[in-house]
């Protein structure tokens, strides 16, 4: 059976594009078919000002994969791209990618929760996404991207790169 997941994917540490194309790259390598990406969007960062800027994007990908498999192999390509685990949440890193929603499933337990517990307040997740999915009826929510993205109180700044 095809799982389908959207995925977040961000950065800003380094190279952004390339850890962007890297990570895309891994992704495709592991056998995930990547059917739907997002323009690229620069961010400012929300929590802590003081780092670079992020690029962000949102793809679309079908996976044969349980989910904590799938969890486990997307970390397994942030550890290969030389995320460091250590650094507190929220500051700057190499590459972050998040599983927005994964099927229509909900899940939570200590370490994963599905659908992704802050994409409802992250403008950067919403715009991409939005792009791509609007109509996307996320649960738990029950309403779909644009709705959110409409709904969002982030007032951020995000730019589409012109790439």
């Amino acid at each position: 059976m095809m799982n389908e997941a959207f995925l977040s994917i961000g950065t800003n540490l380094g190279d952004r594009l390339k850890n962007i194309y890297d990570a895309l790259s891994h992704l495709e390598s592991k056998s995930f078919k990547v059917s739907k990406i997002s323009s690229i969007y620069k961010s400012e960062p929300l929590y802590f000002k003081n780092q670079p800027h992020y690029y962000n994007l949102v793809i679309q990908v079908c996976t044969k994969m349980p989910l904590g498999d799938f969890f486990i192999s997307l970390q397994d390509i942030e550890k290969n791209m030389g995320r460091d685990f250590t650094i507190p949440k929220n500051y700057p890193r190499i590459i972050d990618i998040d599983i927005l929603t994964y099927n229509k499933d909900t899940f939570e337990n200590n370490i994963l929760t599905i659908p992704h517990l802050s994409l409802h307040k992250r403008k950067f997740v919403l715009l991409p996404w939005n792009e791509i999915s609007k109509d996307f009826i996320v649960p738990r929510y029950n309403k779909d991207i644009s709705r959110l993205l409409n709904d969002v109180k982030d007032s951020s700044k995000i730019c589409k790169l012109d790439i």
